[in-house]
């Protein structure tokens, strides 16, 4: 081979190992693009994930918010509140009952995890920073005795904007979410709460009442279920009115009318009716209620409280049920007497005898129920709100609670909202920080040591019952608009009832309640 041929054979190698070079270069440069599109696919992905949501969150309303914020905490502490366990048919289930009072049960527990969170000091303030609403001297159109839709103020529009008046804060919303959750995960299978019998139709009627309060539904997307199967259970529940002196019953019935307030669901209708009746005729002549339902001379106003709950429940529906206007007016005549006394509102009277003289319970169940009735602004409660607001508020101590403290501070907190801003602001400063710190990590309450001294032996019920009457106490804000300051009382509600009702046209009575909505099972 000529010289000349070796070197053009040594060129064309050198050509060629070039050209490989050039490949295996362009092979890992494509490989190293097709190794790191992933990762930055991946990561511009997340980003986008990320900036979605922030936008999701910013526009997301306040109680949105919150349970966003329940749900990252559960997440972050591998909380599994719900577990698939298998339940007996409480139903068919034979429990043994405790003789209680239903309106006086108390856990004997130990309180073990509260946390003593930091809770500001500062004036509540709604999110522009300006005082919340001085509403003492406003005549409010709907109220808690108005027959005013219920349901405008527990939308999410309508709550936010009561929280931003009347002074809620995040931490007391956060905290009710966290017990309507609670309250879920405990409900039984077949609807009801609780696992003695007996108690039943009062820890299911609360927990309903919890429900609803927050503007929960048999439509709603987290507790739909949990409210059409309350709803359900309580419909079909046996009527006793022998059990635990009746407050079971009267609780039930206060439910079921506010069910039916905020569903216009017919079906709740014929259960409704026949709870009420029971009442209306179980009403004494002279205007109060004895343990179930008797007609002697014993009168107990703790007793007749929730049954004057039902009675205005009932009344804000609009339907016909014979006698419960009249029963309101000698209600409101017997309550008014019971102010008048030198024991003010006393516990139990029997014949002219104060047996059981008032006490800080009694005097908040006496003035939220003429409050609830449009007598707010009667005379001979002022004295009272004005005990409640200086003696009872600096008792509002959870590790140094009076005896029948939460049955009491849930009256209480009430009768201070629909008394005005002068008695309501030092004590929603107060009642919030309380509820808040003592409130369980799982989300429901115990009752503070010292409580009341009848128990039910069932932990979960005491839980329950503490954990309603607290959360109904969060719903304060925006269950009921302020009624107190509503001018003419009874007997203006009454006429404005009655030219509404004279200004309908239109099908009404039987027909009309055929045609309300579908039926519970096909909600």
């Amino acid at each position: 081979m000529s010289e000349y041929a070796e070197e053009e054979n040594m060129a064309d190698a050198v050509h060629l190992d070039d050209e490989i070079l050039a490949i295996q270069a362009a092979y890992r440069r494509k490989r190293l693009i097709e190794s790191l599109v992933g990762p930055v696919v991946s990561t511009m992905f997340h980003v986008a994930i990320i900036f979605i949501m922030a936008i999701t969150i910013t526009d997301t309303s306040f109680t949105q918010k919150a349970e966003i914020e329940i749900e990252l905490a559960e997440q972050q502490e591998d909380i599994k509140i719900e577990e698939e366990i298998e339940e007996p048919d409480l139903e068919e289930e034979e429990i043994e009952e405790t003789d209680i009072d239903t309106a006086d049960i108390s856990p004997d527990i130990e309180d073990d995890s509260a946390a003593e969170e930091e809770i500001s000091d500062e004036p509540l303030t709604s999110d522009d920073g300006q005082d919340y609403d001085d509403y003492s001297d406003v005549t409010v159109s709907m109220s808690a005795f108005s027959s005013t839709d219920v349901r405008g103020g527990r939308t999410e529009s309508g709550r936010e904007g009561a929280l931003k008046r009347h002074g809620g804060t995040k931490q007391g919303q956060i905290a009710l979410l966290k017990s309507l959750k609670w309250l879920k995960s405990v409900q039984n299978p077949n609807g009801s709460w609780g696992n003695i019998s007996s108690a039943r139709p009062a820890l299911t009627g609360l927990s309903l009442l919890t429900f609803l309060a927050h503007g929960e539904t048999p439509t709603s997307r987290l507790y739909g279920s949990t409210v059409k199967k309350a709803i359900q259970w309580l419909i079909k529940s046996k009527t006793n009115i022998e059990a635990l002196h009746s407050y079971p019953h009267a609780i039930k019935a206060y439910a079921l009318a506010e069910a039916y307030a905020m569903t216009d669901n017919s079906s709740i209708v014929p259960a409704l009716k026949k709870a009420m009746k029971i009442i209306v005729k179980g009403q004494q002549a002279g205007g109060s209620f004895d343990y179930e339902y008797a007609q002697g001379n014993r009168a107990d106003l703790s007793f007749a409280g929730w049954t004057y709950q039902a009675m205005k429940a009932c009344y804000a529906t609009n339907l016909d049920i014979p006698g419960l206007e009249n029963g309101i007016r000698k209600s409101i005549k017997w309550l008014k007497g019971m102010a008048s006394k030198s024991h003010s509102f006393p516990y139990v009277i029997k014949g002219r005898e104060v047996k059981h003289g008032g006490r800080d319970t009694m005097r908040a169940v006496g003035v939220l129920c003429l409050q609830i009735f449009g007598e707010g602004k009667t005379p001979e409660i002022k004295d009272e709100l004005e005990r409640i607001s200086r003696e009872d508020l600096k008792n509002f101590k959870w590790k140094q609670a009076p005896k029948t403290s939460i049955y009491g501070w849930y009256y209480a907190t009430q009768a201070m909202f629909q008394g005005g801003s002068k008695y309501w602001r030092p004590w929603n400063k107060v009642f919030q920080k309380e509820l808040i710190k003592n409130q369980q990590k799982e989300g429901y309450w115990v009752y503070p040591k010292g409580g009341h001294h009848e128990q039910t032996g069932d932990i979960t019920s005491q839980q329950v019952y503490a954990t309603t009457l607290c959360s109904l106490m969060l719903t304060v804000y925006y269950r009921y608009l302020p009624s107190g300051n509503v001018s003419g009382g009874f007997e203006a509600k009454v006429r404005k009832k009655n030219k509404e009702k004279s200004g309908k046209s239109g099908k009404s009575g039987k027909g009309a309640e055929e045609e309300e909505m579908l039926d519970l099972l096909d909600f």
